[in-house]
C-alpha cells in the first residue's frame, strides 16, 4: 500500500455552518485510506499590514498555519466565493503565508480547490481567481475535475453534513485523482 498522504484541508469561511467547511469535514469519509485531512482555520490572522510585519514579523497564527502547509504532502482549499471572487479572509491568510522568510509557506505545495455556494454554478468565480493568486505563489494547482457544489443548501444538511449522494459519489472520485496528482509533488523535493 502506498504511503498516507498528510493533507492540510483549509476553509476560506469562518462561519460556523459554512457549506465549505462541510465540505472539508466530508473529505476523511470519502477518501481513500492512503489520505489523511487535519482541518486548519484562517480565524485569527489580522488584517495584513506591511508596517506591523516590520515591526513585529509574522502573527503566530500565520506561523502556525504556514509551517502546518510546508510541513504537509499537500494543501486542499473550500473557497466560497463572494461578489464573483475569492474571500477577503482567505485571500488575507494567503497573502500572510506567502511573505518571508523563503520558501514561503506554498512555494511548491500542491493544491486542490473546491467549493460550495448557494448559487447556480457552484463556486466558478473564485476557484479561477483563487487559481491565478497560487500560481503567483508557485502553488502547482489541479485543474480537472473541479467540484463546483451549487445550490449547497440542498446538498449540506442542519448539522453540517454533505447529504448528497451524487455530490458525494463525484468527490470520491475526485479524491482519487487528486491523490495520483499529489504524489507527483514528494514532500522531500520541496523542503529545505
Amino acid at each position: 500500500m502506498p504511503e498516507v498522504l498528510e493533507l492540510i484541508a483549509l476553509s476560506g469561511s469562518l462561519r460556523a455552518g459554512s457549506y465549505n467547511t462541510a465540505l472539508l469535514r466530508a473529505l476523511p469519509e470519502l477518501a481513500p485510506a492512503t489520505l489523511r485531512f487535519t482541518l486548519r482555520t484562517i480565524a485569527g490572522i489580522p488584517v495584513y499590514n506591511g508596517d506591523d510585519e516590520d515591526a513585529h514579523g509574522l502573527p503566530d497564527a500565520v506561523v502556525t498555519l504556514r509551517t502546518a502547509i510546508r510541513q504537509s504532502d499537500g494543501l486542499v482549499i473550500a473557497t466560497p466565493e463572494y461578489n464573483n471572487g475569492v474571500p477577503g479572509p482567505l485571500k488575507n491568510a494567503l497573502d500572510w503565508c506567502s511573505r518571508p522568510p523563503e520558501p514561503h509557506g506554498l512555494d511548491g505545495v500542491p493544491t486542490a480547490i473546491l467549493g460550495a455556494s448557494d448559487g447556480v454554478i457552484g463556486t466558478a468565480r473564485s476557484q479561477h481567481a483563487l487559481r491565478q493568486t497560487l500560481v503567483a505563489l508557485n502553488a502547482p494547482t489541479f485543474t480537472l475535475p473541479q467540484v463546483l457544489v451549487g445550490r449547497a443548501q440542498t446538498k449540506v444538511d442542519a448539522a453540517g453534513r454533505l447529504i448528497d449522494e451524487s455530490t458525494r459519489s463525484f468527490m470520491k472520485g475526485w479524491l482519487l485523482e487528486v491523490e495520483r496528482w499529489m504524489r507527483r509533488f514528494p514532500k522531500s523535493e520541496r523542503l529545505p
